[in-house]
């Protein structure tokens, strides 16, 4: 019965939620106030729900046996010293590790979110103008290796070739 009541107000949300976005689509205020304040109630019950069942698992814990909770509290440092590592040796780069992992983590962060954005920016037209323009720059047909029978035949290789003759001497035929 319970899975029953936490589906209806999770689909009482969605589809209210839903609704007041047509509504606010269709610039109908009245109804998209009527579904914002079903969303609203919606969003209150749920929160209240669950507020309530943690409240219930709380109440339904076993006691604490009182010998178990002396024992650690007595085991507990007299004071909680969190920056004592920075202390114990101040001529160390403890403090510059930290600060470089850190910076790494925010390097890599901005860094997916650069590609992320590239990639999105990325169109087809965009790299078919990229490849028009890289055109001029481009390796000859076949590459740049000659092969072993022109090598052979003429005197000089590829002499045949006017692309490669103008990539290697600087003029063509």
């Amino acid at each position: 019965m319970k899975i029953i009541a936490w589906l209806a107000g999770i689909a009482t949300l969605v589809t209210a939620l839903a609704y007041l976005v047509v509504s606010l689509n269709r610039w109908e205020w009245n109804r998209a106030l009527f579904f914002g304040l079903i969303v609203l109630i919606a969003e209150v019950g749920l929160a209240t729900a669950l507020i309530l069942r943690k409240l219930g698992q709380l109440a339904a814990r076993p006691p604490i046996d009182a010998e178990i909770a002396g024992i650690l509290r007595d085991s507990r440092p007299a004071e909680a010293d969190r920056f004592a590592w920075m202390r114990e040796a101040p001529n160390q780069m403890s403090v510059f590790i930290t600060f470089l992992v850190g910076g790494g983590v925010i390097l890599s962060g901005v860094a997916w979110i650069v590609d992320r954005l590239a990639s999105k920016t990325t169109t087809p037209t965009g790299e078919a103008r990229l490849a028009a323009q890289l055109a001029p720059i481009s390796y000859p047909s076949g590459g740049l290796l000659v092969p072993d029978a022109t090598v052979l035949a003429q005197e000089v290789p590829g002499d045949d070739d006017t692309r490669l003759g103008r990539l290697l001497r600087g003029t063509g035929r």
